[in-house]
């Protein structure tokens, strides 16, 4: 309730009282009535910023009490009840006056410490909202770097070694080794500095990450594109989401057979969704390597965070020999 409000509900009551006849003088009914309200007012402020932890009830019950105790006994100090002549001619009139009005601005002052509290409880709940947002992306960001900390470093060692290795015995190959390198160095310079980039940017990313995989494993990874004419580079899309899915694919899949496989990149529009899959060879008895799931569910956590529940993630092993990972997220997205 706003001072305005408040005013005039306090010249109401001071009207009031003047036409039922309980006081002579609407002026001084409606000062009195105005400095009840108001010290109610005040007082309550007053506590509520030298003793913020005391409850919000009991400050209203403190501030009533002392706004009229105090223009209780005003009048008095005043000289304005008496017998004849005054403000009001009778004492027991007085005190009636007295007990409904207080009556009165205990209601009025009950229904505004409601509103004041459903809106102390709305603003502690959008406070609440507006922390947890805050929370869950600096923890996203967080997760976000850690990830990237965790598989760029030892990815980049063992490239190294791979050339180092080559070097002595390919030189041929060793150069494309590091060409492929140089093109995923410069790819990943943005990668640290932006939660959104664009899809062009994530499948150059790991393009370059596949082309080193190629140098590697040789004839033992066959890779595959189908990305249809309809996906345009520009499209806004998180960094790190591709990375760890096709690192499972040739971790688990790829390198666990002696033949080697193939992996499918495909990216594909479907209404107002991307739909992207990851296709990968695996051995039929299983991979001999154990993973701990992180990788998915660090993509699961991001997707549902980033896409506010609007992505998903779907892991299909139904058929012999194969796994298919599918990602679908909305096309259209603004970068918060």
């Amino acid at each position: 309730m706003s001072n305005l409000k408040l005013a005039v509900v306090c010249i109401a009551l001071g009207l009031l009282i003047h036409f039922i006849g309980w006081a002579k003088y609407p002026i001084i009914s409606i000062l009195i009535s105005l400095g009840i309200g108001f010290s109610i007012r005040l007082c309550r402020k007053w506590l509520k910023r030298h003793y913020p932890q005391m409850n919000l009830s009991l400050q209203f019950l403190l501030a009533v009490t002392f706004s009229f105790v105090v223009w209780g006994l005003t009048p008095l100090l005043l000289g304005v009840v008496k017998s004849t002549g005054g403000y009001v001619d009778d004492w027991q009139q007085y005190v009636g006056m007295l007990l409904i009005g207080s009556f009165i601005m205990v209601v009025v002052s009950f229904t505004y410490y409601q509103s004041i509290q459903a809106q102390d409880l709305k603003q502690s709940l959008a406070q609440v909202e507006l922390d947890q947002i805050k929370k869950d992306k600096v923890l996203l960001e967080t997760e976000l770097r850690l990830l990237q900390s965790q598989i760029e470093p030892h990815f980049l060692f063992n490239t190294l070694a791979n050339i180092q290795a080559l070097i002595a015995v390919d030189t041929k190959q060793a150069n494309k080794m590091l060409i492929a390198l140089t093109a995923l160095l410069r790819q990943s310079l943005d990668r640290t500095r932006s939660e959104w980039l664009t899809l062009g940017h994530e499948l150059r990313f790991n393009k370059a990450y596949l082309a080193i995989q190629k140098i590697r494993l040789g004839d033992r990874l066959v890779i595959n594109y189908d990305v249809t004419d309809k996906i345009t580079d520009d499209i806004l899309f998180p960094p790190m989401l591709l990375q760890p899915l096709i690192e499972n694919a040739v971790t688990h899949g790829i390198e666990q057979l002696t033949s080697g496989g193939e992996l499918t990149l495909s990216v594909e529009k479907e209404e107002s969704n991307l739909v992207i899959s990851i296709t990968n060879s695996v051995p039929v008895d299983g991979s001999n390597r154990k993973g701990t799931q992180v990788g998915m569910n660090n993509v699961k956590t991001r997707l549902q965070q980033l896409y506010e529940g609007q992505a998903s993630l779907k892991y299909d092993n139904s058929q012999v020999g194969k796994v298919v990972v599918t990602m679908e997220v909305p096309l259209n997205v603004s970068q918060s």
